[in-house]
Order: structure tokens, then C-alpha cells, then sequence
């Protein structure tokens, strides 16, 4: 191989890598929250697991990603590492779809249906399309398919550009040389194990195996051991991913590590002694790049078929290598790791933010139940549930800020916009209903308390803040127009009783019935259940604003209440029902 030979080769791999990159970020992209939703639903059927890990491998063309993935929802809580061990087996075989794409480059003939399905024939206007599509349309649905053509189209032109520079080896001594000190099945593992770690991928490893089967001097002897050693060095990427991660999360990956060296030890000690025997002259004779993906295939098949019963020894080993403490019980709320996969990483936001939605929800009516009547337990319950909720905004809004710098969908960006608004009402919310806790706790401690007349009409203004911040928690968390548009007509109601109840309590005063410091300390629980519900309506209005570009939030809100017959029909429902 000339100097040139060598430029067109490794500017064949980079047009392969990239290729394979685009495609795979593409795919992610539409197709990762689904992927997420199925692996979510795996049950203890490991049969089922496996199954479902190769067709999302097969899908995003990546066993390391779909086992990062795995790694990621390990390590923040949404599975559990025995339900992991399945899809991560099954992962191994979906890999192998893309040696089966790139096998296409051997077909040959005359006929037109071997020639339609030739890449040289259809690859062209995939990426014709691919370009258009990308080029000349804005929905991102639409640009996501043209950059999977694309991001095909440019992976099969590299894949040709490594054939066509590795086919004059076949003439070279010195790689038939190399090749022939490769049949040494220990010598082949460690260069295929290299390979894989210096490209962090498998599939383009073996992709160069196939390439390299131009020469025609490529036989089993020589991939079989290449083929063991890429798959234990494509593991290195995934070990690394599980840096900083917890336990189970570490061990999954490991499982991953295991399972390729354990398979590649079942096949190198047989292959060892057929070599030192020397009767099988079929080890030695050229095979194609078929043929190379049929051994790959049926290596990781036979692999997962022996260890999927072993699940639990798997796992077992694993923690062997990660060695148990009293101390795990921590689990992360949110995993870099899927980042990358940036629909999944939204859905996980969603799904957290609902919790600290309901979690908003239980304070508040544990803080009322304290100003009412006062029970330490609650009081203390209500100070760390608050910590909680900060602890949940924080985590929360940090991850979003990393996810919107990744390249997200229309509709993904929009939930996003709402998750960040969302978050930082319900943290405030909870802030309120800490200060009407220690109002009540003040009550206690000066043993002083409001007049009749005040503590009913404190009464209704409590339900009414405790209804308000119900239906827009669940408008909130099942994204409910219909709950949302019920929200701002009971905050102009709160509104209404905030300005009554602190004219009454005024009249009090001036009559010497309630004192200074109970004044105080009424209208402070007066102000925070009335900000509440302006955190209430803020949380109701992004949920309606989202389903319409026409206005800003304020101007939407002002349409709303000033034209809107369902708002002033609402407004009077609950004027009626909490009437003092």
C-alpha cells in the first residue's frame, strides 16, 4: 500500500465514522423516546429483554450506545441491573445488522434486481434525497430522515473507499505476512481489541475486517480472533461512560465487558486446539465480506444463547468487581450518559418534574394542615420536603441547561421551555407553603390564635389555594388544556378573597377584637397563599401558551381573560363557592 492507497483508506474510515455518527444521532433523535419507553416496560423476561436489546441496537446501529443507555436509566433509578442483563445480551446480536449493510458491497451481477440492490446503485440517491430533504425543508421530522439517508449514504461511500484502497494488498507479502501472524488467535484479539478501542466503535471495526476481505487473503482464522478481540475493546467506551456512576450502573457495564470476554474464551480455547492440530484446512481458505458477517452474526449469537441463562452468574461476577457497601442506597436523579440520546434525556426530566409536581402538591396541603392545627412532625415534614424540592430544581435546571446545547426537536424544545418554567414556579410554590408553616409554627410558640371569624374565612382561602394548586399540578403533569383553562379564573377568585379577608382583618384590628401581632402574621399567610396561586396560574399558562405561537405569555393571558366566555362562566362557579 502506497502513501496514497493509505490517504484514500483513512479518508474512507473518516467518511465511514462520521456517516455512521450522523445516522445514528438521526435515528436517536426520533426514535429515542420510544426506544426508551419499550426498554422502560422490560419485564424479568430475559428471553423478552434480549430480544428487545437487539432490536434497539439494530435500530440505532450501536450495541455500545443502547448498553450506555442502559448504564444511564441504571444510574438514575428507571431500571433495575436484573432487568438490564437481557437487553444488554441482546445488544451484542442487534450490532451485527451493520456488518449485514456493508455486505452489500459485494453483491455483483447483470440482473437488474442484483444491480437495484448493489450500493453503487441506490446509494446515490439516498444521498440525493438525504441532501434535499436536509437542505430544503425545516420541519425537524423531515431533516432528521434526510440526515439518516444522508448520514447512509456518506457511511456506504466510505466503506467503498476503504475496499477500493485495501484492494492492491492483496499482491503485498508483507500483509499477507501480517495476516499469517494473526492466525494466532491471542495475537488476533489483542490487535482486534486495539482497533476497537482506538475507533470506539465495533461496527467500524469489523467494518475494516469486510475491507479488507478484498485482498481475497482473509480467512476464518484471521477474522474470528479480530472479530473477538473488537467486541471486547468496543467495551472500553462503555466502562468509561459508567465513570461516576452508581454500583449497579457500573456493574452493568462490566456485564457488558464480561459477556464479550467470557464468549470470546469459549471460542478462542477450541480454535486453539483446531490450530495446534492443523486437520481444518476451512479455517485457512478466503472468505468474503458475507461470510465475515455471517461469523460475526453467528459468533454473538451462539454467545448470548449459552449465557442468557447465566443471567444471575453474570451479575454475580459483576458485583465481584464492584464490590457492595452498606452505604448504597444513593441513586442519581439524572445521568449525563443519556444526553445523548436527547429525547430520552427529556422524557426523564418529564418524568421527575411530575414528581416534584406531586411532591409541591403534598407540602403545600401539609403546611396548610400545620396553620390549622399545628403538629411538629408535619412542621418538620414540611422543611424537608421543601429542601427536597430545591434539591429537585436544582438537578433539574442544570440538566436542562446541558440538554438545550444538544441539537433537539421542535416539540422537544418546546417541552423543554416548559420544564424550566415549570420547575422554578413549583420550587416557589413550596418556598410559600414553608412560610405558611412557620406561621403556624409562630402561632404555636406565642400560643396565640386568630378570632373565629378569621380562622373561617383563613379557611376558605386555603381550600380555594389548595384547589388551584391541585388542577394546575395536573394540568401540569397531563399536559390538560381543558384543567389548565380552569386554573385562572380561581386565581382571580383568590385574588378577590386575598383583598376581602385583609379589609376584615383591618376592621378587626380597629375594633381591638385581634391583635398587632396576629395582624402581621395573618396578612403574611394572606400573601403567600395569594402567590401561590400566581405561581399556580404561571405553571396553567405555560401549559395553554405551548399550544399556541400567536402570543406572548402576558399578552396570551390577557386575550384570554378578556375574551374567553368559559373564563367569566368559571370566575363566577367559584366566586359562588367560596362566598364569605
Amino acid at each position: 500500500m502506497d502513501i496514497f492507497s493509505l490517504f484514500s483508506f483513512a479518508g474512507g474510515l473518516g467518511l465511514f465514522l462520521f456517516g455512521m455518527n450522523v445516522l445514528s444521532e438521526a435515528i436517536a433523535r426520533q426514535a429515542g423516546g420510544a426506544l426508551k419507553s419499550a426498554l422502560e416496560k422490560i419485564t424479568s423476561s430475559r428471553l423478552m429483554g434480549a430480544l428487545l436489546g437487539l432490536v434497539v441496537t439494530a435500530v440505532i446501529q450501536s450495541s455500545g450506545a443502547t448498553t450506555v443507555m442502559l448504564v444511564g436509566f441504571i444510574n438514575s433509578g428507571i431500571m433495575s441491573l436484573q432487568n438490564a442483563v437481557g437487553p444488554i445480551l441482546g445488544a451484542n446480536i442487534g450490532t451485527t445488522v451493520t456488518a449485514w449493510l456493508l455486505a452489500l458491497n459485494d453483491i455483483s451481477g447483470t440482473s437488474f434486481a442484483l444491480q437495484l440492490v448493489n450500493p453503487d446503485s441506490f446509494v446515490p440517491v439516498l444521498a440525493f434525497v438525504g441532501a434535499i430533504l436536509l437542505l430544503f425543508f425545516k420541519r425537524d421530522r423531515t431533516r432528521d430522515v434526510g440526515s439518516m439517508l444522508l448520514g447512509f449514504a456518506v457511511l456506504m461511500y466510505g466503506m467503498s473507499n476503504m475496499s477500493d484502497a485495501m484492494g492492491p494488498m492483496k499482491d503485498s507479502t508483507a500483509f499477507q505476512s501480517a495476516l499469517i501472524a494473526l492466525r494466532n488467535p491471542l495475537l488476533g484479539v489483542a490487535v482486534g481489541a486495539l482497533i476497537a478501542a482506538v475507533l470506539q466503535s465495533s461496527s467500524a471495526s469489523v467494518g475494516i475486517v469486510q475491507a479488507a476481505a478484498i485482498t481475497g487473503v482473509i480467512s476464518v482464522s484471521n477474522a474470528l480472533p479480530l472479530i473477538m478481540g473488537i467486541n471486547i475493546g468496543a467495551g472500553l467506551i462503555v466502562l468509561l461512560s459508567a465513570v461516576g456512576t452508581n454500583r449497579d450502573a457500573r456493574r452493568a457495564a462490566w456485564i457488558y465487558i464480561l459477556y464479550n470476554c467470557i464468549g470470546a474464551l469459549l471460542w478462542i480455547i477450541p480454535l486453539c486446539i483446531i490450530e495446534a492440530v492443523g486437520t481444518a484446512e476451512w479455517l485457512y481458505s478466503s472468505i468474503d465480506a458475507v461470510s465475515i458477517a455471517v461469523l460475526h452474526t453467528g459468533y454473538k449469537t451462539v454467545n448470548t444463547a449459552i449465557m442468557l441463562p447465566f443471567s444471575r452468574q453474570l451479575i454475580s461476577l459483576s458485583r465481584c468487581i464492584i464490590r457492595p457497601q452498606p452505604t448504597e442506597q444513593k441513586i442519581e436523579m439524572l445521568d449525563d450518559n443519556i444526553l445523548k440520546t436527547p429525547s430520552v434525556a427529556v422524557a426523564r426530566c418529564r418524568e421527575l418534574t411530575a414528581d416534584m409536581a406531586e411532591l409541591t402538591r403534598s407540602t403545600l396541603q401539609k403546611a396548610v394542615s400545620v396553620v390549622q392545627k399545628y403538629d411538629d412532625t408535619l412542621a418538620k415534614e414540611v422543611s424537608e420536603m421543601e429542601s427536597r424540592t430545591d434539591y429537585y430544581e436544582d438537578n433539574i435546571n442544570n440538566y436542562l441547561v446541558k440538554l438545550s446545547a444538544h441539537k433537539l426537536s421542535a416539540a422537544d424544545t418546546k417541552e423543554v421551555t416548559k420544564l424550566l418554567h415549570g420547575i422554578n414556579d413549583l420550587e416557589r410554590i413550596t418556598d410559600h407553603a414553608k412560610n405558611v408553616m412557620e406561621a403556624g409554627r409562630e402561632l404555636n410558640e406565642k400560643s396565640i390564635h386568630f378570632t373565629a371569624a378569621g380562622t373561617a374565612e383563613l379557611s376558605v382561602m386555603c381550600r380555594a389555594v389548595e384547589e388551584i394548586t391541585n388542577t394546575a399540578v395536573e394540568a401540569f403533569i397531563r399536559e390538560d388544556a381543558v384543567l389548565a383553562r380552569q386554573v385562572d379564573p380561581l386565581e382571580q377568585v383568590v385574588d378577590d378573597l386575598r383583598t376581602t379577608l385583609r379589609d376584615r382583618h383591618i376592621e378587626r384590628l380597629r375594633a381591638g377584637t385581634c391583635s398587632t401581632t396576629l395582624g402581621f402574621i395573618f396578612t403574611d399567610i394572606l400573601t403567600d397563599l395569594e402567590r401561590i396561586s400566581d405561581h399556580c396560574s404561571n405553571i396553567a399558562m405555560s401549559v395553554l401558551q405551548l399550544r399556541s405561537t400567536e402570543y406572548e405569555p402576558h399578552r396570551y393571558e390577557a386575550q384570554y381573560k378578556a375574551t374567553d366566555a368559559d373564563f367569566n362562566a368559571l370566575y363566577q362557579q367559584y366566586q359562588e363557592k367560596y362566598s364569605i
